[in-house]
């Protein structure tokens, strides 16, 4: 199943399943305008029986202020508290700077391409 909702001409989010697995993809700029247009895909996600993981393809994001970065921590809490895998694909350029200035990804599975975050990876808390 694959959903393509256009949020404005600056964002789109692609939600994807795949057996187990659903992938997150936003396009653009995952600003405070985004926010609560995600979070309601997330609750969508989570709240479905049949996923175990989800993943955050961050690829094509081309900005991730704070707001979007406060997002993706927040699923990655409610992931763990419902036992399910969140992983992140790390963005490129600009919008991987967040992550690097912040060190945040320390605390996210973070991998650098899709292949990677279809593979089990181990529990850590």
């Amino acid at each position: 199943m694959s959903l393509v909702v256009a949020f404005s001409a600056r964002f789109q989010l692609a939600v994807e399943e795949q057996g187990c697995t659903v992938f997150l993809r936003p396009l653009g700029e995952f600003d405070l305008a985004a926010v609560a247009r995600v979070e309601n895909a997330l609750g969508r996600v989570f709240e479905a029986p049949a996923t175990s993981r989800v993943v955050f393809d961050l690829r094509r994001l081309t900005f991730l202020d704070s707001s979007g970065l406060r997002t993706i921590l927040r699923a990655n809490e409610r992931a763990r508290t419902g036992a399910l895998e969140l992983v992140v694909v790390r963005p490129r350029g600009r919008a991987n700077r967040v992550f690097t200035l912040t060190r945040v990804g320390e605390e996210l599975r973070m991998v650098d391409d899709e292949p990677a975050a279809k593979h089990e990876l181990p529990m850590t808390h």
